[in-house]
């Protein structure tokens, strides 16, 4: 019986060297087949090659590397792996490579996930990669990390009738982890220009962080109608979409910003400045507005030319305001020189807010000046006051039409 089993045992042993011996020719021409025949299936023509030998980590293991380019394409894909009976490790890397829409992996891409929403799709840039893995003996579980270096990206797309474009996006977004543990790293996004169905923000750059629950833009900043923006403290969880944030103004261009107001018909001068807080709910469902105010900088003076100051009366009038006042108002901004332009949103008690609108300077009107200096108050819920607003912008879609 002994010799029985020493004889299977040297069996067995000799069964194992030829297994191994036999691994550094199988394995590679195995796993090539396979990922290409993978790659292929996307209508892609790959060239893949992989090395597989013996080395030493702390006791007898193995190593290899992969190389994945695709023919016809800048995309060289490399990888170094090894493991032993208690270490591995494995690593990734991508070289700064460019890419656009005409690129055959991008079409590959689009054509497997369409996208039915978006229409004259253009985007360039270039990415690169750095990933590594590894368990080892004096820490016994997996330790990664992961960057992919976004530079110089330019997208322009319409999706439903409307135009958007992002120029010169840098960024590097990455994550790291330890057993179960994830950290994404905070990221800082540049953006030359941005420009949102007409809305253009120049400069962009902002501080970002991420967790599991939650995505936090810390504070960001962007030139906006020659003044400039600035955002803080934007926190939105992604399970409902809710968000609030602290939005600034400063030296903004009153004629370029009021040249953004669906109706108006006119011109303008002036620098604004002002401050709102903001908190969305249910992706856009319920707005909860903090107090916020927008005014002229005290000692600056500006113009208010409107061609058409009807439809702020109608708007006026939707918010119950009586036919005197509104007539004032018209009036007054069909030719105004304004050394006063001030609105104040306040909260009351509960849910109840007023909107203070007030008007200083001097308006003339067939060949008279005369001096203005009008207050008008809006009072109600602060849903009410905003549902007003939305109304008076879709009755001036309404007669735009």
């Amino acid at each position: 019986m002994r010799k029985f089993f020493k004889r299977l045992l040297i069996a067995f042993a000799a069964m194992l060297v030829v297994v191994l011996a036999a691994l550094p020719f199988v394995v590679p021409a195995t796993v090539e087949h396979i990922i290409s025949r993978k790659i292929a299936s996307f209508g892609l023509f790959p060239n893949v090659r992989m090395s597989l030998g013996y080395c030493w980590r702390n006791g007898p293991g193995l190593s290899g590397d992969m190389h994945i380019a695709l023919v016809d394409t800048p995309w060289r894909l490399s990888a170094k792996f090894g493991c032993s009976c208690s270490e591995w490790f494995a690593s990734a890397q991508l070289p700064e490579t460019s890419f656009s829409e005409t690129d055959p992996l991008a079409e590959a891409l689009l054509n497997r996930f369409p996208l039915p929403a978006v229409s004259n799709l253009v985007f360039s840039g270039t990415v690169s990669l750095d990933a590594k893995a590894e368990r080892t003996f004096r820490t016994p579980v997996p330790v990664w990390s992961v960057k992919m270096p976004l530079r110089d990206v330019s997208v322009r797309v319409v999706s439903q009738d409307k135009a958007y474009s992002v120029e010169g996006l840098s960024v590097t977004p990455g994550a790291s982890g330890i057993a179960d543990r994830l950290d994404i790293l905070p990221i800082f996004p540049r953006i030359k220009a941005l420009d949102a169905n007409g809305f253009r923000f120049s400069d962009f750059r902002a501080s970002v962080r991420a967790s599991e629950r939650a995505l936090m833009i810390t504070e960001a900043e962007a030139g906006f109608c020659g003044g400039k923006v600035n955002l803080y403290s934007l926190v939105l969880n992604p399970k409902n979409l809710s968000t609030g944030f602290t939005l600034f103004l400063d030296d903004v261009d009153a004629g370029e910003a009021l040249s953004h107001l669906k109706g108006f018909r006119g011109e303008a001068s002036g620098r604004l400045h002002g401050k709102v807080k903001l908190r969305v709910k249910d992706g856009g469902e319920a707005v909860r507005l903090s107090d916020a105010f927008l005014y002229s900088a005290p000692g600056e003076t500006g113009k208010l030319r409107m061609e058409n100051p009807e439809m702020v009366a109608d708007g006026l009038a939707l918010a119950g305001l009586d036919e005197a006042a509104r007539g004032n108002v018209a009036n007054a901004l069909t030719d105004l020189d304004y050394s006063v332009l001030r609105l104040d949103l306040r909260r009351m008690e509960g849910r109840s807010a007023r909107l203070s609108v007030r008007l200083g300077g001097s308006a003339t009107r067939g060949g008279k000046t005369v001096p203005v200096d009008l207050t008008v108050n809006f009072n109600g819920e602060l849903e009410q006051l905003i549902n007003t607003g939305l109304g008076y912008s879709a009755k001036l879609k309404g007669k735009k039409k």
